[in-house]
């Protein structure tokens, strides 16, 4: 999402900051302004500021896109797309812990919750789902639709990176247990799922439109820093593992969790016990040693 600064620069961000919001000690320094446009923006790689084309689109708020890649004249943009966004957090006077549990679950409206702020609370408004913008560069028309269901929420999307701009067939993102994110306001990620792009889910009932599969770490497990890592000399994209730091709340117990993503329902092919504890939120990547 993009909006202007007060000279009118384009500028790509979601989030707005002004000392003035600061000051009058009722609004966060920093809020995502839902009601504004929206916009994407395409630029050459070799390009100037000039050359970029912007593309309006539906209001959104995409913290992690999966990729992006050429197909005719279309620019394809994946990503996880919710309505509002989780930064800064609730406004003041609301309950987080209420406001997470709203934003993160489909369910009737609390009125004695909502009576005062109905404009603020849309049903599942912090719920992220897999989408797709299809940027036409020719005649400047956008395609956008969304990949998955309602059934889960996600972020922290992974591919294997030989495929940074090129078509992709398969990703990987972090899933939000609800449940858990709502009693401790915070969002805590209790499986992983990956995608497969060229498939469709046969699944009765399910509404996704690709065909997804589920790893579950297991109850009072949550992960993050997932980082997929290609098997070296692996002939398919898919050839790799995806490997993760996984807390168990129960035990107090951090370990290394690293998942085959050829059987990605299966148990972890390794489970390596950490001397001390990583932090939620903390990003991964993985670099290989030089040969």
């Amino acid at each position: 999402m993009d909006g202007t600064d007060d000279a009118g620069n384009p500028q790509g961000m979601a989030l707005y900051g002004h000392e003035r919001r600061e000051s009058n000690g009722e609004e966060e320094l920093i809020k995502y302004e839902k009601e504004s446009y929206a916009r994407i923006g395409v630029m050459p790689r070799y390009g100037d500021a000039e050359s970029i084309k912007w593309f309006q689109v539906q209001p959104y708020c995409t913290f992690h896109l999966i990729n992006a890649y050429e197909d005719g004249d279309e620019v394809v943009v994946r990503g996880c797309r919710a309505s509002e966004s989780i930064i800064p957090g609730p406004e003041h006077g609301l309950d987080k812990f209420k406001w997470f549990s709203r934003g993160l679950t489909f369910r009737e409206i609390e009125e004695e919750y909502c009576d005062d702020h109905k404009d603020n609370l849309e049903e599942g408004f912090l719920f992220s789902r897999l989408y797709e913008w299809r940027l036409n560069i020719k005649n400047g028309c956008v395609r956008e639709r969304y990949l998955t269901g309602r059934e889960f929420s996600m972020d922290f999307p992974m591919i294997n990176e030989n495929f940074i701009g090129l078509r992709n067939k398969f990703a990987y993102v972090q899933v939000v247990d609800s449940a858990a994110s709502s009693n401790c306001a915070l969002p805590m990620y209790g499986s992983l799922v990956k995608f497969s792009f060229g498939e469709v889910d046969k699944i009765s009932g399910r509404q996704q439109m690709i065909k997804v599969e589920h790893h579950q770490l297991g109850a009072n497990q949550f992960c993050t820093g997932s980082a997929f890592v290609p098997r070296p000399c692996g002939s398919e994209e898919d050839d790799g593992w995806i490997i993760s730091y996984v807390h168990n709340e129960k035990t107090n117990i951090s370990q290394v969790h690293i998942i085959d993503t050829k059987r990605f329902e299966s148990e972890a092919v390794a489970k390596i016990t950490l001397p001390q504890r990583v932090p939620y939120g903390f990003h991964g990547t993985f670099i290989k040693t030089p040969a």
